[in-house]
């Protein structure tokens, strides 16, 4: 099907307009083929994700801002990696999004649902992404390490924090979650080896008052 690029006269309170918006402020200037795949997607969502209990029946009204805008803050200081984790993707929030705007970057999508993994993987053949692999295994199997991991309220932060130190390189970041009207992340007991800072999304962006939890796996010597 030939790309007819982004729809005109779709901004409003739920529209593509709000993607591109968080994709800017991480620094990306999405292509109109990337603006397309990202409507594809939504698209995907409404009608097969949503059917099939991958997001909440009522969640069709705001794809763009709840689920990709909110995908793409995740994508923070993710420029030039040349991978990227995905713990818990689900249907493929964030990895997808972030995989759209990123073609140089390989995203491995992990989630410990076979459902889960047979939906993203429809997600991906619809889109054509090449930059994707999806992991069928729960996160106490993972292997390997990351220079970036991101996780959109799979689990808990407090819970994630042990598994993030092994699974970021030296110098490694990840972005674990996000609180919302004003609440802090929780940042107190980490492990080792590891340090964390909230970054604070512009309110223009999502609409409300967002925190993106940022850690970071410190070097030796730093």
């Amino acid at each position: 099907m030939r790309n007819p690029g982004p729809r005109k006269g779709n901004a409003g309170p739920d529209s593509v307009e709000t993607a591109i918006g968080a994709a800017q402020w991480i620094g990306a200037d999405p292509t109109r083929e990337q603006i397309y795949q990202l409507e594809q997607y939504r698209s995907w969502l409404v009608k097969e994700a949503i059917v099939a209990g991958g997001i909440g029946p009522n969640e069709g009204h705001r794809i763009w801002k709840r689920h990709i805008a909110d995908s793409l803050i995740f994508g923070h200081g993710l420029a030039n990696r040349l991978s990227c984790l995905d713990i818990g993707s689900g249907v493929g929030l964030p990895g997808v999004p972030l995989a759209i705007i990123n073609p140089q970057t390989d995203f491995d999508l992990v989630d410990k649902s076979g459902r889960r993994c047979d939906l993203l993987r429809r997600a991906i053949r619809v889109l054509g992404l090449q930059n994707c692999a999806v992991i069928h295994r729960s996160l106490d199997s993972l292997e390997g390490r990351y220079p970036f991991v991101v996780s959109r309220a799979a689990i808990p932060a407090k819970e994630l924090m042990i598994h993030v130190k092994h699974l970021l390189e030296p110098g490694g970041v990840a972005n674990i979650s996000v609180s919302r009207a004003g609440d802090s992340p929780w940042t107190a007991g980490l492990p080792a080896g590891l340090r964390a800072e909230t970054v604070s999304v512009p309110d223009k962006i999502l609409d409300t008052k967002v925190q993106l939890l940022r850690i970071e796996a410190i070097q030796n010597g730093s």
